[in-house]
């Protein structure tokens, strides 16, 4: 098992999911060089951009191999320090009282996700952070710069914010991808069959159909600890020892 093989993927996946989590497949195989593409634009698999993508908006070619591993739900979510200063919203009307910090790149529909909660209402009223990056939103938040939507399993990656109960919640169906001939290649088969095992939502409860309330995910998942990258130390579901 050794040579390259190429993985296009979201930013956040990559940055927060999939580009830690790699270490353990490459200790596995320490001859495997992977080349890791994080993007909101969805590799092209046919013209072999990437050997494998893992993207939320759906594949159309019919010429391309699909697999749905799952779901993501995103909810607002504030900093403790913003909250502080600007209270907690209880509903979608409170959020036009409120600052949002938003993402607007390709495959996150934040647009039509506005337009659904907020129709008739010109984003300038109601944006006052945006950026086209997930990892800048995500720090942006944490930082308190004012409400916006993330994934539920980031909570478990240890940032400091708060979910907020609101009537808001926003899911993405996440597909894998890759050229037919690819998998006859052993070293992408085995990536391919990783990435399938490292989402799968038996293990992991917040790529589930159903939306789990990131308090109640403790309970749900009882995998080995996962690493909290804003701590430097692993998420235990069972709290301290």
């Amino acid at each position: 098992m050794s040579g390259e093989v190429r993985l296009g993927v979201t930013e956040a996946f990559g940055a927060f999911w999939v580009g830690p989590r790699l270490v353990e497949l490459q200790r596995a195989y320490p001859k495997l060089s992977i080349d890791l593409t994080c993007a909101m634009r969805s590799a092209d698999v046919l013209r072999l951009e990437a050997d494998v993508s893992i993207q939320l908006t759906r594949p159309t070619n019919p010429d391309v191999k699909i697999v749905r591993l799952g779901r993501i739900h995103s909810m607002p979510a504030a900093a403790p320090s913003y909250l502080a200063i600007y209270g907690t919203p209880r509903t979608v009307d409170d959020l036009r009282k409120h600052r949002l910090a938003l993402q607007f790149a390709d495959q996150t529909k934040t647009q039509e996700n506005l337009a659904s909660l907020f129709p008739g209402v010109p984003l300038k009223e109601l944006v006052t952070f945006s950026t086209n990056n997930s990892t800048a939103l995500l720090w942006a938040i944490i930082k308190g710069a004012g409400i916006g939507w993330s994934p539920t399993y980031i909570h478990a990656m240890g940032p400091k914010m708060v979910p907020l109960d609101i009537d808001a919640i926003f899911p993405h169906d996440i597909w894998l991808t890759y050229h037919p001939d690819a998998a006859r290649v052993p070293r992408v088969r085995r990536l391919i069959d990783w990435i399938m095992e490292n989402f799968d939502p038996k293990t992991f409860p917040w790529f589930r159909d159903e939306f789990i309330h990131p308090h109640d995910l403790p309970r749900h998942y009882h995998g080995p600890p996962v690493v909290n990258l804003f701590e430097g130390v692993a998420w235990d579901p069972r709290g301290p020892a």
